[in-house]
C-alpha cells in the first residue's frame, strides 16, 4: 500500500492524478462529493473539452476543489485533464507557467474545442459542475 501524503506537502511539476490520490484529502473529499447529476448530464456532451489545472498540493482550495472536479470529470467521462503542481510562491521550475499569471490557486481553465471558454478561481460561484456547464455553454 502506498505511504499517505501529509496534506502540507508541497508537490511540484507536472503532476499525474495518482499523485493527488495518493493524499488523504483528495479520497476524502472525492469519496464524499456528491454533483448533480442533471447537470453532470448535461456535461457529458463536452467530451472534447479540456482542462489545464494549477494547484497548490498544500493549499485548501485544492483540497476542496481538485476531488470535487475529477468526481465530475469522471461520470461525465472526461480525461483530458493537465495538472501542474506549484509552490507556495505560484511558481514552478520545472513549468513555465509565467504566461499563465497564477495569483491564486487552485486555476481551472476549460478550453472547447482548443479555445479558452473561462477560469474557476480559487473557489467556485456555485458548484464545479455548475460553473464547468456555465462556461462550456457560452456562445
Amino acid at each position: 500500500m502506498a505511504q499517505q501524503k501529509d496534506s502540507t506537502q508541497v508537490l511540484e511539476g507536472k503532476l499525474q492524478r495518482s499523485e493527488l490520490e495518493s493524499f488523504n484529502w483528495f479520497k476524502e473529499e472525492y469519496n464524499q462529493y456528491k454533483p448533480a447529476m442533471s447537470i453532470v448530464e448535461e456535461l457529458v456532451k463536452f467530451d472534447r473539452c479540456s482542462l489545464l489545472v494549477v494547484l497548490g498540493t498544500w493549499c485548501s482550495d485544492s483540497h476542496e476543489l481538485l476531488p470535487q472536479l475529477f468526481k465530475v470529470a469522471d461520470i461525465a467521462g472526461w480525461e483530458k485533464i493537465e495538472l501542474i503542481g506549484v509552490d507556495r510562491k505560484k511558481q514552478c521550475g520545472s513549468v513555465d507557467i509565467k504566461p499563465l499569471n497564477i495569483e491564486y490557486v487552485p486555476v481551472i481553465m476549460v478550453f472547447n474545442n482548443k479555445k479558452l471558454v473561462g477560469k474557476i478561481v480559487e473557489t467556485t460561484e456555485k458548484s464545479i459542475e455548475e460553473d464547468l456547464l456555465k462556461l462550456l455553454s457560452k456562445p
